[in-house]
């Protein structure tokens, strides 16, 4: 069952309300099925040193909210829901390809192509940026970089690593910026691209949301019609 990119943002925006509203016990079972999910998905290194990596940032931040003396138990649910809204995003990013997430903003969320393409550009800068950096320290590394000694001889050796990274980066830049008006970038960048139609299964699951966001409101009138119910019965009676 694939589910479309339009399908899978709502859901991901869904998740974050939900963090704020449900209790730590859901929202710790919502965090195990994410887990799942995206171990499912996609397994291999880069995916567990995502969620390594979230996992540390989580914990300094709740290390910074105990630092700043707020309680331990409101630290542990702030890091956790933290971590559920990161990993929600994070699922959204290994189960879609970036095209798609761009072109669902634009024609299902009527997104400018500025700013879908500019959202897009930004994922991928990371992974490209930790690909040139790789690429940079090996290539110095061949003419005798190193990074040994204190915190300080560190830190100015690696100004010789980031020197190229930033040239690298700003001709990639200017590349892009080339390709992009000789392409004729616009408003039909992404209506060129085919067609993504809902089909059973993503109304099935919209519909499903729709009814899960709306649970405390129809719970709320379901027992106030039984509480109605309750007194016109009892009303009657008294009348008879």
């Amino acid at each position: 069952m694939k589910l479309t990119a339009f399908t899978q943002i709502i859901v991901t925006l869904a998740v974050t309300a939900w963090v704020f509203i449900l209790p730590v016990e859901a929202v710790a079972t919502i965090l195990v099925l994410e887990l799942a999910l995206l171990l499912y998905i996609k397994h291999d290194k880069m995916t567990m040193a995502a969620i390594g990596g979230l996992a540390v940032f989580t914990g300094m931040m709740i290390l910074l909210q105990l630092l700043f003396g707020s309680p331990l138990d409101v630290s542990l649910i702030g890091g956790l829901r933290m971590l559920v809204m990161t990993m929600a995003f994070l699922c959204l990013l290994a189960a879609s390809r970036i095209q798609d997430i761009a072109k669902a903003l634009v024609d299902r969320f009527h997104m400018p192509c500025e700013y879908a393409f500019m959202l897009t550009t930004a994922l991928r800068f990371v992974p490209n940026f930790l690909t040139d950096s790789g690429i940079t320290l090996d290539a110095q590394s061949c003419r005798g970089y190193s990074n040994r000694g204190n915190m300080f001889k560190r830190f100015f050796a690696y100004l010789v690593v980031i020197r190229p990274l930033v040239m690298r980066a700003v001709a990639k830049s200017e590349t892009l910026a080339l390709s992009m008006e000789l392409k004729g970038f616009g408003g039909n960048t992404y209506k060129n691209m085919p067609p993504a139609p809902l089909r059973f299964c993503d109304i099935f699951v919209l519909l499903l949301v729709v009814v899960l966001r709306t649970y405390p409101l129809w719970i709320k009138y379901l027992y106030k019609k039984k509480e109605l119910r309750q007194l016109c019965a009892v009303y009657c009676c008294t009348q008879l």
